[in-house]
């Protein structure tokens, strides 16, 4: 579904990413971790061509997503839920929220409820239907985020640090979330510091530091010292394994 060969980024005169190269199939969870400003957020933006549709940047080697390359039309079978909710949320009603972009899409009656339903079913927020989205915690927020995106029924969901600001509980219930997408056959691609998590939903492990390729692989990557090097926490249940 997504593979990256030689994939490098440069924004004005700055290289932000260099010579990644990585793959994953339908299905599968990607979980990305590095230290702050080594090109996370803008590898997502690459794969959901958020860059270069609406940011400019060059792209160098080659990245295809879905069987199709990085272009300039923003890719509308990758859903991305941002950091922080708050970017995302603007209407009156949770349930106006996730109906937005469907009726921008052409859906209406039945169709678009049901979607709208099932989405926020999806987060366990239907409850809240009809609440201000403004009055939802941040955890709830997030999850509104997320069903927003779902409800666009995306083949492939991206997000950036799902877990920030939140709580331990709050965050597990995101992740069994997204562990629920991966068995529907979602395929998932997450940015998170909290390796932890990111070892209870992920098949593969893509590490970053200043923009450049640490490791790609499966749990064993971080059994590497340039992993550690990299300032990734070594999740709590592989420490025993780490060298």
């Amino acid at each position: 579904m997504i593979i990256a060969d030689s994939l490098s980024l440069k924004i004005k005169e700055r290289q932000i990413l260099r010579n990644l190269s990585f793959g994953i199939g339908k299905g599968e969870a990607l979980g990305i971790s590095g230290s702050m400003g080594s090109g996370k957020t803008s590898l997502l933006y690459c794969i959901k061509s958020i860059i270069p549709a609406l940011k400019k940047g060059k792209v160098s080697g080659s990245l295809k997503v879905n069987g199709g390359p990085n272009d300039k039309n923003l890719r509308k079978d990758v859903g991305i839920v941002f950091q922080d909710p708050n970017d995302q949320i603007f209407s009156r009603t949770v349930y106006d929220e996730v109906q937005f972009g469907l009726r921008n899409y052409g859906h209406s009656g039945a169709i678009l409820e049901e979607k709208v339903e099932n989405a926020l079913n999806r987060v366990r927020l239907w409850n809240r239907k009809d609440d201000d989205p403004f009055e939802l915690s941040h955890g709830q927020k997030q999850k509104l985020a997320l069903a927003s995106v779902l409800a666009m029924e995306p083949e492939i969901l991206l997000l950036d640090e799902p877990t920030a600001s939140l709580d331990y509980r709050t965050s597990v219930e995101v992740y069994q979330t997204l562990g629920e997408l991966r068995e529907s056959g979602k395929t998932i691609v997450v940015v998170d510091h909290n390796t932890d998590l990111l070892l209870s939903l992920a098949d593969k492990f893509l590490i970053l530091d200043g923009g450049m390729q640490v490791a790609f692989g499966e749990e064993e990557v971080f059994s590497k010292a340039e992993v550690k090097k990299a300032g990734v926490k070594i999740p709590w249940s592989l420490k025993g394994k780490a060298d």
